[in-house]
Formats: structure tokens, C-alpha cells, sequence
């Protein structure tokens, strides 16, 4: 019976990748997308489409899953939150396609937000020093919704070098299932290896020194949900442990380069709701590094992050907040150095063009 099981999950697996892999082929050959911007690190029409592909392959395992295995218990609040996980890649489909303002935008994002908190339910508690705070559940729920939030414009501002946002949600989502593996959070498991699978599906397209398709705002914001809601769902799992924290290192090369890009910005007066290009790697990449060995470079900082979560997760060192700030500053300084080894480089540059 185990044996069968393990087979009909495989199917599961295989019609999610395949699903994405197919469906994000027909959408690179239809040649779907948008004209650059001043956030964009390209040039001329940018094909976006290759979300509607991650969207069908999940959609397509998910209405697998339910014929497989009509008796699944799966967890409270699961099947409406995959609703609204549909509904948040139609509002990035008409974003897309119609381009909405970021006040329609981001308050119907909200109210996606809200309505995914009120069905899984807020967090109770945030780890604190070994002695885990007790939340109110007005601080539990604003917390979460802001998390959810943040992590859905953070990924979806860093789909813009080929394969960097894909790869770096795949082995975030790798990272996750294994913690999945590890507490038996059925949500975090089938939601982390779904996603991983259709973000494999998507990435042949995407890896390429010319990508053929990216994720767009269908594909970033679906995703990012999904890795937002994982985690908490494993919060709701696993009551008496502290994983607040595991999510929020998974991405933390993502959450940095966009938190601090912010900072830096408003330090520099800049209108911070005016698109730019002013992104670490769109840095990078404007200074000669190119889109896959930048991507490349957030996918290895991503796969450190994996590792360090993992074994941190075996040993309970996500019980406290040490391991954490530690991390935070390492990648903080990171940012710092690379942003003055890329300044240098441009006031020297600068100086030789002057000097001729």
C-alpha cells in the first residue's frame, strides 16, 4: 500500500513539472510579454508569460490530488487558500496585461493577504531568546498579513536577471520541504514540493543566456504566496516548536537586496514608489557580471541559506533568535561590501572616461 502510494504521489510530481514545462513552452513560442521599463535589466519586449505555465501545472496536480486521493485529510483552511492562490495569479495575469496601479494592486493584495491569515490562522507566539513572546492576535495577524505581503513584492521585484528568482524559490522550497520531511507538516510538504516542481518545469526556459520566458507577475506573486503560506502552515503544525524564522532565512538574500535597496534609496532621497534599476543584481549585472553568473551568485547564497536551515532545524538552533541576527548581519555586510567594490568601480571608471 506504502508502494502504491509512493507511486500515485510520483504522478502527482510528474503532472505538476511536466504540466509547468509544457504549458511555460507553448507560452515562450507564443512570444508573450512586456515592453521594458526603468526597473527592467532588459531591453525590448520581455516575455512574461511563463507564470500561466507554474500556475497550470499546479492546477493540474492539485485537481490530481483530489481524484488520487478523495480521502486526503488535508489540513483546515487548505483548499480556500489554494482559491486564493488562484485568484492572486488572475491578479497578476490583469497586471500583466492592463498594468494596474499600485493602489488597486497592492489593496486587493492585501485583502488576499488578510483572508489567507484569517483561514490558516496567525501566529501565537515569536521566538525571543530561548523564551518564545506571546503575540495578541491582533499583533499575530497584522505580523503575518505584513509577512506575506513583503515576500510577494520582494520576489516579485527580483524576476528580472534569468534564472535568479526561479532558482533561488526552488531551493528555498527545497529547503522547506526537507523541514517539511522533518515535522510532518502535511501543508508545507505538499505546497513546498509542488511548487519546487513546477518552478523546474519553468526553469529550462528561464536559465538561458537569452531567456525565453520569465515568470511575470502570474508566476512571482503565485509563488511567493505559496512560500509565505508554508510557512504558516508549519507555524499552525507544529505549535510547540519556533520556525517563524526559517522562511525568513530561506529568502534572506532577497529580502536584503530589497529591504536594503530601500534604505539605501530613501538615504539618497530617492522617490521610493518610482521603479528603478538600482537592485544589487541589476547592479551587478550593469556592471558587466551578466544575468546567469549574477543569478548564479544568488543561488549559491541561496543554497548556503538551505543548508544552514536544515541542520539548524535538526539541531533546534530555530528556537531562538541568535542564529538569525547572526546571519542578518553576515548578509547585510555582504551587501554593504559589494555595493562599495561596485561604487569604487564606477567612480574609477568614471575618472578614466574623464581622463581621456
Amino acid at each position: 500500500m506504502m508502494m502504491q502510494n509512493l507511486w500515485l504521489w510520483g504522478i502527482i510530481a510528474a503532472l505538476a513539472f511536466f504540466g509547468s514545462l509544457a504549458v511555460c513552452g507553448f507560452m515562450a513560442m507564443a512570444g508573450l510579454g512586456d515592453a521594458s521599463d526603468d526597473r527592467s535589466a532588459h531591453s525590448g519586449v520581455v516575455p512574461t508569460s511563463g507564470g500561466v505555465g507554474m500556475i497550470a501545472g499546479m492546477g493540474l496536480s492539485l485537481s490530481a490530488l483530489s481524484f488520487l486521493f478523495p480521502g486526503l485529510d488535508l489540513p483546515g483552511g487548505f483548499a480556500p487558500v489554494m482559491a486564493l492562490l488562484f485568484a492572486i495569479a488572475m491578479l497578476g495575469l490583469v497586471d500583466d496585461a492592463l498594468t494596474l496601479g499600485p493602489k488597486v494592486k497592492f489593496g486587493l493584495m492585501i485583502l488576499i493577504c488578510g483572508a489567507a491569515v484569517w483561514l490558516i490562522g496567525p501566529p501565537e507566539t515569536l521566538p525571543f531568546l530561548g523564551r518564545p513572546i506571546a503575540l495578541s492576535p491582533a499583533i499575530g495577524f497584522m505580523g503575518a498579513m505584513l509577512w506575506i505581503f513583503v515576500v510577494m513584492n520582494a520576489v516579485n521585484f527580483m524576476d528580472g536577471a534569468n534564472g535568479m528568482m526561479g532558482m533561488s524559490l526552488a531551493i528555498a522550497n527545497f529547503g522547506l520541504f526537507g523541514i517539511g520531511i522533518m515535522t510532518g507538516s502535511a501543508a508545507t510538504l505538499l505546497l513546498s514540493g509542488l511548487s519546487l516542481m513546477v518552478i523546474l518545469g519553468f526553469l529550462p526556459y528561464n536559465i538561458r543566456v537569452k531567456a525565453r520566458v520569465f515568470a511575470g507577475d502570474v508566476g512571482s506573486l503565485s509563488l511567493s504566496f505559496l512560500f509565505s503560506v508554508s510557512l504558516l502552515f508549519l507555524i499552525r503544525d507544529t505549535p510547540d516548536s519556533a520556525f517563524h524564522l526559517v522562511g525568513p532565512v530561506l529568502i534572506l538574500h532577497i529580502l536584503a537586496d530589497v529591504l536594503l535597496t530601500l534604505v539605501r534609496r530613501a538615504r539618497n532621497r530617492d522617490n521610493l514608489l518610482q521603479s528603478h534599476n538600482t537592485h544589487l543584481y541589476q547592479r551587478l549585472i550593469q556592471n558587466g557580471f551578466g544575468h546567469l553568473a549574477t543569478s548564479w551568485y544568488y543561488a549559491l547564497a541561496a543554497l548556503s541559506l538551505a543548508n544552514i536551515v536544515v541542520i539548524g532545524t535538526s539541531r533546534g538552533w530555530y528556537e531562538t533568535i541568535h542564529v538569525t541576527l547572526i546571519l542578518v548581519g553576515a548578509v547585510t555586510a555582504a551587501y554593504l561590501l559589494i555595493s562599495r567594490v561596485l561604487a569604487d568601480r564606477a567612480s574609477a571608471n568614471a575618472r578614466n572616461n574623464k581622463a581621456r
